[in-house]
């Protein structure tokens, strides 16, 4: 395998994704971690919980020699839209706070492991309706829409030989008078490596980059449909590395 200049990768995020933090109470929990690498899921890829994108070729015995990363990898979709209103009048419901935040917390990760899964088999469509059912909103968009460009480039993405994984830094909290709309803070690690399959000049698969990314993100979940569902959200801070993934 080879590495190829892709001096111009870059991927689209919404004008206003990356606000700065809007204040959220903490819940004196200790953060969890998520390796989704640890878990056998539903699924039929083996998810390795990251914010990039990742699938070996048919052979699977190629190896990605160790290079100079050139480009930024490419993160799950987290987009910005306006917090929602507080409603008006009290909720017609009673709400299980405790069991409803825990399903909201796992909802995250679900949704996180199902956009590794579908970036690693782009074109699959039972993981693109895993990906339906499970974001909602802005953030289905810009998913439904990179995979797209996944497709239409040849991209793939290969677990490294440290799993990335996802630290939940703050639990799910409701925002204020809505019992239907969540938010978590949330530390992805990426460590994934990103390929162009057969992109290099003599057809062999070609390293875009294998740049690992630190991200603390504020994401947003709506109750919607009867479950929990990956809205939108904020890129609160680019890290340098993951000892600064912390609350």
């Amino acid at each position: 395998m080879v590495r190829v200049d892709r001096s111009t990768f870059r991927f689209r995020f919404g004008v206003a994704h990356y606000g700065g933090m809007r204040h959220l109470a903490r819940i004196g929990r200790r953060p969890k971690v998520y390796d989704a690498a640890m878990r056998q899921g539903a699924l039929t890829v083996v998810v390795a919980s990251c914010l990039l994108l990742a699938a070996c070729n048919s052979s699977g015995s190629d190896s990605v020699a160790s290079t100079t990363t050139i480009a930024p990898a490419p993160t799950a979709a987290v987009t910005t839209t306006e917090p929602p209103a507080p409603s008006t009048g009290a909720p017609t419901t009673t709400v299980n706070t405790e069991a409803q935040l825990a399903a909201a917390e796992q909802a995250y990760l679900d949704a996180f492991d199902a956009y590794i899964a579908a970036a690693r088999d782009p074109s699959n469509p039972e993981l693109r309706a895993e990906i339906e059912r499970l974001y909602t909103g802005t953030n289905l968009e810009f998913t439904i829409s990179q995979l797209d460009s996944f497709v239409e480039q040849n991209w793939v993405a290969r677990p490294a030989e440290d799993p990335s994984r996802t630290i939940i830094l703050l639990s799910p909290q409701f925002l204020p008078d809505r019992t239907d709309f969540v938010e978590l803070v949330a530390c992805p690690i990426n460590s994934e490596r990103f390929i162009e399959v057969g992109g290099a000049p003599d057809g062999s698969d070609a390293l875009v980059t294998d740049e690992i990314t630190v991200r603390r993100l504020l994401v947003r979940l709506q109750f919607i449909e009867g479950q929990w569902k990956s809205d939108s959200g904020e890129r609160l801070a680019e890290l340098a590395s993951p000892e600064e993934c912390t609350p």
